[in-house]
């Protein structure tokens, strides 16, 4: 059996179809003010806190002046406090262990304070804190804390309000 072949001519060939794009571009219109909508707005505020370094300055091995660096861990129940330190022995660091109970119902920021105050008298070059939060922790509740480990506000005899740098680094670590 014989096929028939058929040759299309140029008009056949140039002929064009429409393509109707009018239900996509409805489509785009409608989603790109939805997905506008639903987007998550939200700002983002900077805390100043330092992250520890290896292998930074110069050896210690040459200065007498001793230096702790505490680490507050922060609870629901309170703080439970620990020091650590290249040039103490494991005695002078248990003495420095101390747990400052919760306040009614906040934490007990003062007298954080007040013993990181204590610690900051007994060694002077200490400059580092380290907070270790819990994981049900409100945020409020680091900030305050590492405020209150910065510096701590106390009177003079004379009614005076006087501040006090205590621990100028804080760093924030999470636990595993």
């Amino acid at each position: 059996m014989r096929r028939n072949k058929r040759r299309f001519t140029n008009s056949e060939i140039t002929e064009e179809e429409n393509v109707n794009l009018v239900p996509i571009m409805n489509l785009f219109v409608a989603l790109i003010p939805f997905l506008l909508m639903s987007a998550a707005f939200f700002n983002i505020s900077v805390i100043n806190a330092s992250v520890p370094a290896l292998g930074q300055g110069k050896s210690e091995l040459g200065r007498t002046e001793e230096k702790v660096t505490i680490m507050a861990q922060i609870m629901s129940d309170g703080f439970k406090i620990n020091a650590t330190s290249d040039s103490l022995s494991r005695a002078k660091l248990d003495e420095l262990r101390a747990e400052i109970p919760r306040k009614e119902s906040d934490l007990d920021f003062q007298g954080l304070s007040k013993y990181l105050m204590s610690c900051k008298q007994q060694y002077p070059k200490s400059d580092t804190v380290i907070l270790v939060p819990d994981a049900m922790i409100n945020y409020q509740d680091v900030i305050q804390t590492m405020d209150a480990s910065r510096h701590i506000e106390e009177k003079s005899d004379s009614g005076e309000k006087i501040n006090y740098e205590l621990f100028p680094t804080v760093v924030i670590s999470g636990m595993m």
